[in-house]
């Protein structure tokens, strides 16, 4: 009876194990956890910190993969279009003097595209501001303008042998191709997009912080831009950025009175408040002389033409911005000579290394 027992016992083991199967064998190594290169950042002089979210830092391999990603055409639902092709280098980072862009569909898009520089220093995104983050913006823009179809993406890059070893030297392998770090690598990029600071208006003005060394013309544009007699510097000139990053409504429609007739409401259509009608964020004026046509919708076709829109023909509506109100009258009224010597000042925030530089041309198309 003993004998019998013990058999039993050792038959039922054997069975056990038999079911337990490879559960009983080790489990496999986890994956080698990432360790990229902290990405050395460097401002231009007098220009203030980034604030770069906790959760990813900029690394040597993120802002690669990101670059990639941002020329990939891949992430459109048709493989037509990539974000470089509407934020090219040469233009600014905004597209090639379109009013506006094509998505990935062919269909024009809603507003004129903004341009990417010194992007990194927002905190409210597209002429709405309806997104608060860089990667949320990101996530927007390949949505509703390049149609990506994230899972076929996430497939595609998950068996890519191209991009599986980028991914992994970024973020590691445990799940390392994902939305989260596809946005991730692509704000990563986005946020080294920043100005060089060897414009005219660095190297004259900011650092020196000497506007005699301007031009004459150049420096009666600077007292225009920065006095009640142009007023352009209470929305651009508030740092060297030359953006307020707030929300406007610049008089460029006239809706009598009524607080519904804008064509685009701009702010108002995000939060719902009739107060916001016709107001859209003030762009940067950094490398302004090549991101036109101008305004957020690409009706003015050149910057002299956006100095005499507002001398002469802002427009009044109930949401007009108070700052376009100049002793009781919206007009500036500028003489010739002072129109050509705003332009004149204006083209100093030229910064055309960065347009020029390497780092941002397409990876796929060097040799």
């Amino acid at each position: 009876m003993k004998k019998l027992f013990v058999f039993f016992f050792l038959g039922s083991l054997f069975f056990v194990v038999l079911l337990l199967g490879d559960s009983c064998q080790k489990p496999p190594l986890p994956c080698d956890a990432p360790n990229p290169t902290a990405y050395v950042f460097t401002k231009p002089t007098r220009f203030p910190d980034m604030s770069i979210p906790a959760n990813n830092p900029l690394t040597e391999e993120g802002i690669e993969l990101g670059h990639y990603l941002f020329f990939d055409s891949t992430l459109s639902f048709n493989q037509s279009i990539s974000c470089g092709s509407c934020h090219r280098p040469e233009f600014g980072f905004a597209d090639s003097g379109k009013v506006v862009s094509l998505n990935a569909k062919g269909l024009p898009t809603k507003r004129n595209t903004p341009a990417l520089l010194n992007s990194g220093y927002q905190n409210k995104f597209f002429y709405d501001g309806r997104k608060t983050t860089l990667e949320g913006a990101i996530d927007d823009a390949i949505t509703d303008e390049m149609f990506i179809n994230w899972e076929s993406t996430i497939a595609y890059l998950s068996k890519s042998s191209f991009y599986q070893p980028k991914f992994k030297a970024a973020f590691g392998c445990d799940s390392a191709v994902s939305k989260t770090n596809i946005l991730a690598a692509m704000g990563q990029f986005i946020r080294t997009i920043i100005s060089t600071g060897h414009s005219a208006l660095d190297e004259k003005l900011i650092v020196p912080n000497n506007p005699s060394l301007l031009s004459t013309s150049e420096y009666n544009g600077y007292q225009i831009f920065t006095s009640a007699r142009g007023d352009c510097f209470h929305c651009h000139f508030t740092s060297p950025l030359t953006s307020d990053n707030l929300f406007h409504n610049s008089g460029l429609e006239d809706t009598d009175t009524t607080f519904f007739g804008f064509r685009d409401l701009g702010r108002g259509g995000f939060t719902k408040d009739s107060i916001d009608n016709g107001k859209f964020k003030t762009p940067t004026l950094r490398n302004i002389t090549m991101t036109g046509p101008y305004m957020h919708d690409g009706s003015i076709a050149t910057l002299m033409d956006v100095i005499n829109f507002y001398s002469d023909s802002v427009k009044w509506s109930p949401t007009l911005d108070p700052k376009m109100i100049h002793a009781g009258n919206i007009r500036l009224s500028l003489t010739t000579t002072e129109k050509s010597d705003l332009l004149a000042f204006m083209q100093t925030m030229a910064d055309r290394d960065i347009s020029v530089d390497p780092r941002f041309f397409n990876p796929f198309h060097k040799k």
